[in-house]
């Protein structure tokens, strides 16, 4: 049993090693981030469904480019959920709800305990602060992930009770997702609970004076007639009216569902699209001093691989699109178990300090929730 303990425990030494030396770099050689003069008055939460750090690197070597998110303050975080009293592979409504909530739930289910009690978001904290929130994504809005913060049902599946539960109960000031008839089949729903329902981009300056939006627009995968940074921008022109702030969280949904098809083309594309929406974002904040922003994922999808090493490069396999020397290979058609990534903006939370691990190179999602609650009620920890 011994020997047995001090393998895992040379393991686990090992991983965060290389964790270490991969995110290190970043953290002692850049330091663009100073820390907040005033209040953070607005959070904005980017997630990249399925979006590892090879996704990320994929997207880079797409673009040729380097993505400045990475040089934030950043580690590495494990996105298990729990199923009894054991840790297992999530999906998204359990990695999701973890984000959301800081409670580690079954997969399946959304914004509830594993007992199936309600839980408290985010967004519904935000609420309690006199600030406004918003939901959008590139999934349908009943989709796993924005469900998890504006929702609760006992299964992801569960649709008609997610929707009703988004616009009845959940307070959201702006939802917007891809084009679903379910949810147009709301719409008397939806305008008494005092929404402001379009589904035309081309005219959506018109209604941009309003309090209360629920949008659909063709949001969907790397053919998408309206871009995810082009909604953002007109939401944020919503947002930024409040005087005590918002809460936003945004996520580009395909990553996800272009690594489960091992579609590469796909997946890089989507990641280019989270980043152009993350420098829309930044170019927003400009010099402001009261926003923080974190980029995160709720699992990694794909078993995806970058190499440049002709040793190990075999016909297992490809090279990167756009004229690229590098090559790729995705090792599975689901979700890992993979650590991603979290990068934040504006506030320097300690990773070291979270207990979970006790490393700074890594920790355990529900402790990213931690981060955001903090940031919310500007507490530095």
């Amino acid at each position: 049993m011994k020997k047995v303990f001090n393998k895992l425990t040379i393991s686990v030494t090992l991983f965060i090693l290389v964790i270490t030396c991969f995110l290190g770099c970043a953290k002692k050689n850049n330091d663009p981030i100073e820390p907040q003069t005033t209040e953070i008055k607005n959070v904005i939460i980017v997630i990249g469904d399925g979006m590892g750090l090879e996704q990320i690197k994929a997207g880079e070597i797409y673009e040729r480019k380097d993505y400045a998110f990475k040089k934030w303050h950043n580690t590495t975080v494990n996105t298990d959920s729990i199923n009894g009293t054991s840790y297992v592979l999530t999906d998204s409504a359990a990695g999701g709800t973890a984000i959301a909530t800081g409670t580690l739930t079954k997969n399946g289910y959304v914004g509830k305990t594993p007992q199936g009690n309600d839980l408290e978001t985010v967004l519904d904290l935000a609420k309690t602060l006199g600030k406004s929130t918003a939901v959008i994504t590139t999934d349908k809005l009943y989709g796993a992930t924005p469900a998890s913060f504006s929702a609760h049902s006992l299964s992801r599946d569960n649709t008609n009770e997610i929707i009703e539960s988004q616009i009845n109960t959940s307070n959201v000031d702006i939802l917007c997702g891809t084009f679903s008839a379910t949810c147009q089949s709301y719409l008397s729903l939806i305008k008494e609970k005092g929404y402001e329902y379009c589904t035309d981009f081309s005219a959506i300056d018109e209604i941009l004076n309003k309090d209360k939006h629920y949008w659909q627009f063709d949001l969907a995968g790397a053919g998408a007639t309206v871009e995810l940074h082009e909604v953002v921008e007109k939401a944020l022109t919503v947002l930024e009216k409040e005087q005590d702030g918002f809460t936003m969280m945004i996520e580009q949904a395909y990553i996800d569902k272009y690594c489960h098809n091992n579609e590469i083309e796909g997946t890089v594309k989507s990641v280019k699209s989270l980043n152009q929406t993350v420098e829309l974002i930044m170019q927003w904040i400009g010099k402001r001093k009261d926003t923080a922003v974190l980029i995160t994922a709720d699992h990694e999808t794909g078993g995806l691989k970058i190499s440049e090493n002709q040793e190990e490069i075999d016909d297992s396999w490809s090279l990167l699109p756009n004229k690229s020397s590098k090559y790729y290979k995705y090792t599975t058609g689901d979700h890992t178990r993979t650590p991603i990534g979290l990068f934040t903006y504006g506030i320097t939370p300690k990773f070291e300090e979270f207990t979970f691990y006790k490393s700074a190179s890594l920790i355990k999602n529900i402790e990213t929730n931690q981060i955001i609650k903090n940031a919310i009620l500007n507490k530095t920890a």
